[in-house]
């Protein structure tokens, strides 16, 4: 799982990443977004399984 902070260099204000951007169908966590709050992204990773999943519900 990824942490919640960002370690990018020239990032002076120290900005968390708050926002996350999970799976709708593993519930793993694909990145993360620095937000001025808690925010949750739902969408598809790269992994067959899920990709599979979408097409199906089509």
């Amino acid at each position: 799982m990824k942490t919640l902070t960002s370690n990018m260099p020239g990032n002076e204000d120290k900005r968390k990443d708050m926002g996350l951007i999970i799976c709708s169908f593993c519930e793993e966590v694909i990145d993360t977004l620095p937000t001025d709050g808690v925010k949750i992204i739902h969408s598809h990773c790269a992994r067959e399984e899920c990709r599979g999943t979408c097409s199906q519900e089509l």
